[in-house]
């Protein structure tokens, strides 16, 4: 029995050993913030302009209404998942208003390829997962393959603050995102008349049009919150699946509705000495692999 006690002790304490061991790694893996806080390019991947103009940025948003917007740079993940790295960071940061919790992260692991929006969840309600994802598509993704990482993050932070701004009707300028291409718009945009076409035969030669057209509009109007910068396409969509599936008998069947905002302001920038306001993250954003 004692010999018995003794090596599960020994087990025991090799077990314990061995995670002290892998939380202390992990804790070395995750960076620090810098002095500027806003902008830490450990992997030396963005030119001193953009880092410039992120700071005077972030730093007119937080002087606002306490929103974070943090860009951070690392060589390598040491071993980490990019989920896992993203949230330790964003936590440790503190990012955003520790009442609002409205912090943004947008992290780059320049060894793994791979990149990470991660979102307060004071913010999900404006930048929810698909969104980030797509944000991430157009306006990083196609910079980063060409490691053109300066003008990716300066893009991709131009899409967030533009939309943070806008949604929370911010007295701030903002400068929006270049998109995507003519070509790519345009292939897009035959891809939504075809789709609507073939949705109207199928809804047109269906017993249940009425329902499998709710649907539709249910399935539209979800699309059209989450892909604003493809409106045109979406409606040429619309506007394909109906005109095919009901011609001149009801086109008034389904209704659409628009909204606006507004953008101004002004801001003058500063740098230095800059902190977390205490914010964090239940996990929300989205990761890609460029």
């Amino acid at each position: 029995m004692k010999f018995l006690k003794f090596h599960s002790n020994r087990i025991i304490y090799l077990i314990l050993i061995f995670l002290s061991l892998t939380f202390i790694s992990n804790v070395k893996a995750i960076v620090s913030p810098t002095n500027n806080f806003y902008v830490n390019d450990y992997a030396n991947i963005i030119d001193s302009e953009t880092e410039e103009y992120i700071l005077n940025k972030s730093v007119a948003l937080n002087n606002v209404d306490g929103t974070q917007i943090v860009v951070v740079t690392v060589p390598s993940l040491d071993g980490m998942s990019l989920e896992d790295y993203s949230l330790e960071l964003f936590r440790s940061f503190g990012i955003g208003d520790e009442e609002k919790n409205n912090g943004l992260l947008i992290l780059i692991a320049k060894e793994e390829r791979l990149s990470r929006i991660e979102v307060g969840y004071g913010l999900e309600g404006i930048l929810p997962d698909g969104k980030t994802g797509r944000f991430q598509d157009i306006y990083m993704i196609p910079y980063f393959k060409e490691d053109n990482f300066s003008e990716g993050i300066r893009n991709g932070y131009d899409a967030f603050y533009s939309e943070i701004v806008k949604l929370n009707n911010l007295d701030l300028e903002y400068t929006n995102p270049k998109g995507t291409n003519n070509s790519e718009l345009f292939g897009i945009t035959i891809l939504g008349i075809f789709s609507g076409i073939v949705l109207g035969v199928i809804s047109r030669y269906t017993k249940k049009r009425d329902k499998f057209s709710l649907v539709y509009g249910i399935v539209f109007l979800i699309l059209f919150f989450l892909l604003p910068n493809y409106f045109g396409a979406l409606i040429t969509n619309l506007f394909a699946y109906f005109f095919t599936a009901y011609a001149s008998i009801d086109m008034l069947y389904f209704f659409t509705f628009f909204g606006g905002r507004g953008s101004g302001g002004g801001f003058n920038g500063t740098s230095g000495g800059f902190s977390g306001g205490g914010g964090s993250t239940l996990g929300g954003g989205s990761s890609r692999h460029f």
